[in-house]
């Protein structure tokens, strides 16, 4: 991609409980964060007037994001019983994007990642072929 530009969402204040930890481990405890999710999309041509994509265009992911915040628990987002890691998180916002944000708008996602404090993230990159342009 020629042109890259991110997008960072919040804080996001969610709670969580990573269950798959030890007894004892703080984390498998519920607890809460102020999550920050930051987009980074890229293009090899600009749409007019000179974007990778309208920030506004945007704005969905951001009404879907801090709707987490009314969430008893993240586990919610994970039926299939994954932990809410922010490894997961990263994976879950990008392919929610990919299928509600990345058919209606330019550029393509090429990663997401969850800021879990001021020194705590994971990124997750998307695979070319899941972020493919329409």
């Amino acid at each position: 991609m020629r042109y890259t530009v991110t997008k960072k969402i919040g804080p996001i204040s969610v709670m969580h409980a990573i269950v798959g930890l030890p007894e004892g481990h703080p984390c498998r405890n519920m607890h809460g964060h102020n999550l920050y999710v930051e987009l980074a999309i890229g293009a090899d041509q600009l749409i007019r007037p000179g974007f990778v994509v309208d920030f506004n265009d945007l704005e969905p992911v951001e009404s879907y994001l801090k709707s987490w915040s009314r969430l008893d628990s993240l586990a919610v987002l994970f039926p299939s019983g994954r932990d809410a890691t922010v490894e997961h998180l990263a994976e879950h916002v990008a392919d929610w994007y990919t299928e509600q944000i990345q058919p209606k708008t330019s550029g393509r996602l090429l990663s997401v990642t969850v800021h879990e404090n001021d020194t705590c993230s994971a990124t997750f990159t998307v695979p070319v072929a899941l972020g493919a342009t329409r």
